[in-house]
């Protein structure tokens, strides 16, 4: 006969040791190998106290009802508020540790794969949900049909929210306090099983481990930015996907023939950008970082903003920040642009100046124009967000990226305007130059973070200025501060005044609106689309010539077809 302590004979008795002769001669591997494991055996032989958490449920369904009873376009947005304010990355899923019980997982899993476009559908709906939900097999699902259905049927009725009172005012406040509990509740589940773990004399390294992981998903949460950390991925992981998203096998066996990029609708960029940006689907995810130099006055935002407007008109998702001018001019500058790209009539155009100060006779015509202009734009599936941070530093431009990419998915390409407006960010070195090379390197880790082509907006130095009028090419030294925003660029754009040749004591030519476009770096090959097909060029455009519609806030002409044919 044996003679162990209670709790020692009660394991024996659960199969969590082996005896043998009164004597312990093994443990159940499978139950200690993880330290959660380890918790759970303990708290079977040597009960303590459970941990009581804080229950989350009210919050969590005020959050998943406000969602489902919305109509798709509004359920999108909500949801992408949730993403934004935990900081969840544009490539990454809301964690699971979010909900507190096995069925709201299910349906928010559900919901943040259909806005990732990981669903064949992409409306959230509870017929869509349903739909998809039931098309999976057995192992992927988190709960049954059967429960699932029953939990989005109830949540997709709006009647659901009565018993919490406005949805709109309950909404923030709902975020807030499940942000909050949900972390208390992990943060004490974490430090139960740590307690348990080190009762057990388990190894410390795992348990730290362990710890750590925990404390930073905490801490995540908390800051919104769960999306800064932990995005490793193994080779299977991108071989093959995991949880369920697809994988770069998958992605090759579903891609189409021949997808060609968007173009900016400027030839001259289009060139060094192998044809455009290329749209969501393709395995090319962007990445790139473009710049382009120019003195004040020349033009550099107007071509921000063509080549912005031209993107979205061709369908995709762009962003535009502007640390130098404040949104009611960038909108009016893209309003006038965007009426001219949508509409080959002239009596559909309206200038900046019409928008800006519209005649009382013509009110009614640049609104017209105005709403046909928005229209076409959104017809194409394109859209475009602005925002104009008046005093940002660099980190706070890349938040607003990170923001604009957890909002839309599918954003494709963003315009920083400029890079020389903006103000010296925390920690950045003192001498001004190795600051704007940080500054430099910051920007282009963040294109690539965020599968972006991000176009950036630069001043010249003085020596680019003056040399302005110069018969000389420009160089990459002056672009003013930094060489490394040159590096780090995939191409760099050197803009300036055409020099008209003027006989000699004849007045200067005040209303040229020609400009030298001068490929000053590119890395690969000048490419242009040719039909179905990309076609290099055997010799390369070294300088192109522009002609520019100011009161459009456009391009007038671009010759770069010519020189290339």
């Amino acid at each position: 006969m044996s003679f162990f302590p209670s709790y020692i004979q009660h394991a024996v008795e659960l199969g969590l040791l082996q005896e043998t002769d009164g004597k312990i001669t093994g443990v159940s591997e499978e139950s200690c190998e993880t330290i959660l494991g380890i918790s759970r055996v303990i708290e079977k032989i040597q009960p303590t106290t459970i941990v009581k958490n804080e229950t989350t449920t009210d919050q969590e369904s005020i959050i998943l009802t406000r969602v489902l009873s919305s109509p798709s376009g509004v359920a999108r947005e909500l949801w992408s508020q949730l993403r934004i304010s935990l900081g969840v990355a544009h490539d990454q899923s809301v964690p699971l540790s979010l909900w507190s019980t096995k069925t709201f997982r299910a349906i928010g899993n559900e919901i943040d794969f259909t806005f990732l476009g990981e669903r064949n559908s992409e409306l959230i709906s509870r017929k869509s949900l349903l739909h998809e939900y039931q098309s999976l097999p057995n192992n992927s699902q988190g709960v049954s049909f059967d429960v699932f259905k029953e939990a989005v049927d109830r949540l997709s009725n709006p009647s659901s929210m009565d018993a919490y009172g406005d949805a709109a005012s309950e909404w923030g406040v709902a975020l807030d306090l499940l942000r909050q509990a949900r972390v208390k509740s992990i943060y004490s589940e974490t430090m139960h099983s740590v307690m348990q773990a080190h009762r057990a004399d388990t190894k410390m390294e795992k348990t730290i481990e362990f710890q750590q992981s925990k404390l930073m998903e905490c801490l995540g949460m908390l800051r919104g930015s769960i999306g800064q950390q932990g995005n490793a991925k193994t080779m299977g992981d991108m071989l093959f996907g995991n949880t369920g998203r697809p994988g770069l096998i998958d992605k090759v066996l579903k891609a189409e023939d021949v997808i060609k990029p968007v173009t900016t609708t400027i030839p001259a960029m289009d060139l060094d950008m192998e044809g455009g940006v290329y749209p969501p689907g393709t395995i090319f995810t962007g990445g790139r970082l473009f710049t382009l130099a120019a003195r004040t006055g020349v033009g550099k935002t107007i071509l921000g903003v063509n080549a912005a407007v031209g993107l979205v008109k061709g369908g995709l998702k762009v962003g535009f920040v502007s640390a130098e001018l404040d949104e009611d001019e960038i909108w009016t500058r893209i309003s006038a642009c965007a009426t001219k790209l949508c509409n080959t009539n002239f009596q559909g155009w309206s200038t900046v100046g019409d928008i800006k100060q519209p005649e009382s006779g013509n009110r009614g015509k640049v609104a017209k124009n105005l709403e046909k202009a928005v229209i076409a734009l959104k017809e194409g599936g394109g859209e475009l967000l602005v925002e104009a941070p008046w005093g940002a530093d660099v980190d706070t431009v890349i938040t607003i990226l990170r923001s604009m990419k957890a909002k839309m998915p599918d954003l494709r390409a963003a315009v920083l305007d400029h890079f020389h407006c903006l103000a010296r960010h925390k920690g950045a070195p003192p001498n001004d130059s190795s600051m704007m090379e940080d500054r430099a390197y910051k920007l282009m880790t963040a294109a690539k973070e965020l599968g972006i082509d991000l176009i950036v907006l630069a001043q010249m130095n003085r020596v680019g200025m003056d040399s302005s009028s110069s018969d000389n090419p420009p160089t990459l030294d002056q672009i003013r501060g930094t060489d490394a925003l040159a590096h780090v660029s995939h191409a760099v754009w050197i803009v300036r005044k055409h020099k008209p040749k003027q006989q000699e004591g004849s007045p200067a030519d005040t209303s040229n609106k020609k400009l030298e476009f001068w490929h000053a770096k590119i890395r690969g090959r000048q490419a242009y689309w040719n039909g179905s097909k990309i076609k290099g060029l055997k010799h390369s455009v070294e300088v192109s010539e522009l002609e520019m519609d100011y009161p459009m806030s456009s391009v007038m002409e671009d010759k770069t077809r010519h020189q290339v044919n």
